[in-house]
């Protein structure tokens, strides 16, 4: 009997070790599949280190932005278009994370956890092709407006939520990849897209924010006079203007971007209606692009100080944006509150599901918005710096302290039916963002809209 135990006790142990083998290797095999799979080990799909063969990847004009064949990656023809799109298609060793080549590895190859390898034995279709809805042309135009300064360009339909361009950087040419360690500064983050995976501190753009809770929670807001004298203090503490603005109201505030004026309307507005609006907006919380998720701009002035929150509600204190979530706060203000998802494959892939639309502002307080940003453009911005393009934007000039230039932003959209385009620019340590980054803005749209997209 006791030999009969000690068998028996063996036996389980060695089963528990077979079941535990079994399920740390699942847990693993769900986990890193994916890894494995692409390893150039694998030979159903390399030789020696090479695909065999993958999807090719097109934008909207059905120009081919990188092809796999025959163990050979090409890219795109005209380098100005690799080099702006690399952080969209991405690089040759799969630096960029968030790269289509990389976030789209499985579809490129045919591969997925429950087929296992099936496009080379003919299962599920033979195309692994992927269409964006980039314009490589019009992403070109952006990174060359961008003349080296590192930052991020974005326009999306707000109606469709197509994406026509993603700019971030610096860049490179990722058919010939240049010394990235020998040239440090000039690359610094060269592999972090930046409009997707970058946060920074908004600055005025965040003025959009604290108006639509403004006018959503204050009566009589749009006939009441706002007094700036360049500064306003706030208990031992002190909030500046650039300028001295005088009597204005609340149209004349965003417009002049009145640091006092929308002071006094945080502290009227207080800390949780702020808060709700900034949920609202989408900071706090990741944008979904086809499934790669955003970097989370954040908002927390529940236990800000009065001062704080004057701050925070004209968009400094510890507040930070990233771009396409920005782009897409103010696409849905063109878009009467809808906000459309903003989306990178194009609908004839149909392996995603996607995101649905969500209401995030009344249609009336939408079209209010709407109107004041059209008239910063034309009390301000100039109407003939962005000549036939019904603009509606605001500016941004970010503080970041440590001696540094602020950064510069620019985000808005056309009040045009035939391009319903809304838009984001940001330029680390641009200087002025009516300036700097509006520039770049014009010469994007005035792109956008000549090619007809």
């Amino acid at each position: 009997m006791k030999l009969l135990f000690k068998r028996s006790v063996v036996l389980f142990l060695l089963s528990s070790l077979l079941v535990f083998g079994i399920a740390a290797f699942i847990i693993q095999y769900l986990n890193h599949a994916s890894a494995w799979v692409q390893h150039p080990t694998n030979k159903h799909l390399f030789n020696n280190g090479k695909l065999k063969a993958s999807g090719s990847i097109y934008d909207r004009s059905g120009e081919i932005l990188l092809e796999v064949k025959d163990g050979s990656t090409k890219f795109h023809q005209d380098k100005a278009v690799r080099t702006a799109l690399m952080h969209a298609v991405g690089d040759l060793h799969n630096n960029v994370a968030t790269g289509v080549k990389v976030a789209f590895g499985e579809h490129l190859i045919g591969w997925n956890l429950l087929n296992g390898v099936y496009r080379f034995r003919g299962k599920m279709g033979d195309s692994a092709d992927l269409y964006l809805t980039l314009e490589g042309k019009l992403c070109a135009t952006a990174y060359k407006a961008l003349n080296g300064r590192k930052g991020a360009v974005g326009v999306y339909n707000y109606q469709t939520g197509e994406i026509l361009c993603m700019v971030s950087s610096p860049s490179f040419d990722p058919a010939n990849p240049p010394n990235i360690e020998g040239s440090p500064e000039q690359y610094e983050g060269v592999y972090l897209n930046r409009f997707l995976s970058s946060v920074y501190p908004p600055g005025s753009i965040f003025k959009l924010v604290t108006a639509a809770a403004a006018l959503d929670n204050l009566p009589g807001l749009e006939s009441k006079l706002y007094h700036c004298e360049g500064k306003m203090k706030i208990g031992a503490d002190m909030v500046t203007c650039l300028r001295e603005h005088g009597s204005v109201t609340f149209e004349q505030a965003l417009a002049h971007s009145c640091n006092v004026a929308f002071a006094q309307i945080s502290l009227e507005l207080g800390a949780s209606t702020l808060q709700k609006y900034a949920n609202l907006a989408g900071f706090n919380s990741s944008l979904e692009l086809d499934g790669i998720k955003t970097a989370i701009g954040k908002v927390n002035v529940i236990n800000a100080a009065d001062v704080e929150l004057a701050w925070a509600g004209i968009g400094q204190y510890t507040n930070t944006a990233n771009p396409l979530n920005f782009m897409a706060f103010v696409g849905a203000i063109a878009n009467n509150g809808v906000l459309i998802p903003p989306k990178l494959i194009a609908e004839n892939n149909s392996f995603l599901s996607r995101i649905q639309k969500k209401q995030i502002l009344s249609a009336e307080t939408a079209a209010k918005l709407k109107a004041m940003m059209r008239n910063n453009t034309k009390s301000v911005y100039g109407e003939h710096n962005f000549k036939n393009l019904e603009l509606c934007a605001k500016s941004g000039t970010a503080e970041v302290g440590q001696g540094k230039r602020p950064h510069a932003w620019f985000a808005g959209f056309l009040a045009r039916d035939d391009y319903p385009l809304a838009f984001v620019v940001l330029i680390e340590n641009g200087g002025s963002g009516s300036g700097a980054a509006a520039a770049v803005a014009g010469t994007v749209l005035q792109a956008a809209v000549s090619s007809g997209n």
